[in-house]
C-alpha cells in the first residue's frame, strides 16, 4: 500500500548538506565548554585547541560514530513491558516540553505552574489515545529551582505510565534521574528497559555547553536515550537562509554524536530539533512559523540518511491563547510530521513559542494527532475495500448504509474524533452550541474525574519517594509540596 509522504530535499541536497556539515566541523570546528569531552575528542584525533576551547572534528571520526550510532531507539512504558519504537516512517507525538508557564484551563489564566499542574497534565496525557510519550511538561515554581528537573520526572513517573520526555537542568541531574528510573524498574534495567528519554541541546552556533555535553555523556555512560536538539533561530542564531541554519544545526548534531559514541559506543541517540524563525519586526524566537515545518522535515531526511531515528518540535504554536492560530499551526505540524516520517512530534500542548503548556490545546492536538497518524496511512487498497461485489449489489441508486461491508468497515477506515464535532446544526443547538474550548474543557474534567492512572506496586512507590526525598535532602530540602 502506497503512503503519502514528503521530502523537502532532494538526494544531491541532502549529500551537499553532509558534506558541508563535515566541512564545517574539520576547519571551523564546535566549541566544547567540557575538559573531559575536549579530551576525548583530542585523544581519537581531532584538532583540539585548549584555550578556545574548539575541536574541529575529521571526516573519518563523524563516520566512525555514525556507524556505531543504533537505528532504533525503544522506550518503555513505566512497567517495562510496553513499548514503542523510534525508527523508518513511524510517528509518536510527544507534549511539550520544559515550559515556564501554565494556561489555567480553567480560567484561561496564565501563571507559572504548581506542582499540581503538572500532576494533572500528566494524568490527562495518560488517558490521550493518539498521545504517545509524556515530557515533563512543566517546570513547578513551588520548589527550589536546583531540584526542578529531578522533581518534575518523580512527578510525572507518578501520574503517567507513558515513556517520558526529560531533560536535566543540572550537572547531577542525570545521575539522578538514573536513580528515580532504578527505582521503578531495577538498576539492572536502566540501559535494558529505559522509560526516559534525555535533551541535549547544543548552544548555536556549534556550542556544546558544560552542562548539555556532561548530560549527553551522562547518558552515554549510563546506555539512555538522548536527543540532541539543535536550535537554530534563522536570522539570530543561524543563518536567515534555511539552508544555511540545516547545515549549521547538522554540524552540531553530528559533533553531539561523536561525542556520545566515543563516551560509549552504541549509545542510542535521537536527531531531533526544535528551529525557530527570529522575527526581526519584534525581536521574537517563533515556532509556529511554515519554515520551521520544512526545516524539520530537512531534519527528518537527514536522520533518514544517517539511519537514525528522527524527532523534532512540530505541534507548537505562537499563538498567546487557544484559538484558529494555534489550531492551524498545530495542525501543519502534525501533517508534516506524519508525511516526513518524525518519529517523535514534540509539542503538544504548547503555546507562546515553546514557554506555556495548555491543557485544553493538549486534548485538541490529541485529535489532531489522531487525524494525521489516520492521514499517513493512506488508502488501503485490496480485494475488500474496492467493494466491486458491494457496489453491484446496490447497483444503480442503491443504499450502503444497512449492508454487512458498512457495518464491518466504516469505523476501521475512518478516524473517529472526540472532540470535533460531527453533529446536525439541530443537534449541536440542542446540546448547548458549544465551541471547540468547551468541549475541550469539559473532557478535561471528565478526565480528571474519571480516570485512573494505573498504581506503582506500594513497594515500588515507597522506594521512589524515598529516592526523591534523598535527593531532595542532598539539598537541605527538608519539605516537598503535596500533590
Amino acid at each position: 500500500m502506497a503512503k503519502p509522504r514528503i521530502k523537502v530535499l532532494s538526494d544531491e541536497e541532502i549529500l551537499e548538506i553532509h558534506w558541508r556539515s563535515l566541512s564545517i566541523l574539520s576547519k571551523v570546528g564546535v566549541k566544547v565548554d567540557h575538559k573531559e569531552a575536549l579530551e576525548l575528542l583530542k585523544s581519537i584525533g581531532s584538532e583540539v585547541n585548549l584555550n578556545s576551547r574548539v575541536a574541529k572534528i575529521p571526516e573519518y571520526i563523524v563516520k566512525e560514530a555514525l556507524d556505531k550510532t543504533p537505528n532504533i531507539v525503544r522506550l518503555y512504558y513505566r512497567d517495562g513491558k510496553r513499548f514503542i519504537e523510534l525508527y523508518g516512517d513511524n510517528t509518536y507525538f510527544d507534549v511539550g516540553s520544559a515550559a515556564y508557564y501554565y494556561m489555567d484551563y480553567k480560567t484561561n489564566e496564565i501563571r507559572r505552574p504548581v506542582s499540581r499542574d503538572l500532576a494533572e497534565v500528566a494524568k490527562v496525557a495518560d488517558f490521550l489515545p493518539n498521545t504517545h510519550i509524556m515530557s515533563t511538561a512543566l517546570v513547578p515554581s513551588d520548589v527550589p529551582e536546583i531540584i526542578a528537573d529531578r522533581w518534575r520526572m518523580y512527578i510525572v513517573t507518578k501520574n503517567c505510565t507513558k515513556p517520558i520526555d526529560t531533560g536535566a537542568f543540572t550537572l547531577e541531574g542525570i545521575p539522578d534521574a538514573v536513580k528515580i528510573m532504578a527505582s521503578i524498574i531495577g538498576e539492572e534495567n536502566v540501559s535494558k528497559k529505559p522509560f526516559m528519554i534525555f535533551a541535549a541541546c547544543p548552544s548555536p552556533p556549534l556550542k556544546w555547553s558544560e552542562l548539555t555535553t556532561q548530560n549527553l555523556m551522562d547518558c552515554a555512560k549510563y546506555g539512555i536515550p538522548a536527543h540532541i536538539i539543535p536550535m537554530p533561530q534563522t536570522g539570530g542564531t543561524s543563518p536567515a537562509t534555511l539552508a544555511g541554519s540545516i547545515v549549521q544545526s547538522n554540524a552540531e548534531v553530528l559533533a553531539g554524536l561523536v561525542i556520545a559514541q566515543f563516551t560509549k559506543p552504541g549509545s542510542p541517540v535521537v536527531y531531533s530539533g526544535s528551529p525557530t524563525v527570529f522575527d526581526q519586526r519584534f525581536a521574537t524566537s517563533c515556532t509556529g512559523y511554515i519554515e520551521v515545518g520544512l526545516i524539520s522535515a530537512a531534519f527528518s531526511q537527514l536522520a533518514k540518511f544517517y539511519n537514525i531515528p528522527s524527532a523534532a518540535y512540530t505541534m507548537v504554536s505562537d499563538s498567546k491563547t487557544v484559538d484558529l492560530q494555534s489550531a492551524i499551526e498545530s495542525s501543519l505540524g502534525a501533517l508534516i510530521s506524519v508525511l516526513s516520517g518524525i518519529n517523535m512530534a514534540i509539542g503538544s500542548g504548547m503555546l507562546l513559542e515553546e514557554n506555556c503548556i495548555s491543557l485544553i490545546k493538549l486534548v485538541i492536538d490529541d485529535d489532531i494527532a489522531g487525524s494525521t497518524l489516520r492521514f499517513a496511512k493512506g488508502v488501503h487498497v485490496d480485494v475488500d475495500t474496492l467493494a466491486e461485489e458491494v457496489i453491484r449489489e446496490a447497483g444503480p441508486g442503491g443504499l450502503f448504509l444497512k449492508h454487512k461491508h458498512t457495518r464491518e468497515w466504516w469505523r476501521k477506515e475512518h478516524y473517529i474524533p472526540r472532540l470535533f464535532d460531527k453533529r446536525t446544526y439541530d443537534m449541536w443547538r440542542k446540546l448547548g452550541s458549544k465551541d471547540l474550548n468547551t468541549v475541550a474543557k469539559e473532557n478535561i474534567e471528565k478526565i480528571l474525574k474519571e480516570h485512573t492512572v494505573e498504581p506503582l506496586p506500594q513497594d515500588i512507590e515507597k522506594e521512589l519517594n524515598e529516592t526523591m526525598k534523598n535527593i531532595a535532602h542532598k539539598y537541605g530540602i527538608k519539605k516537598l509540596p503535596e500533590i
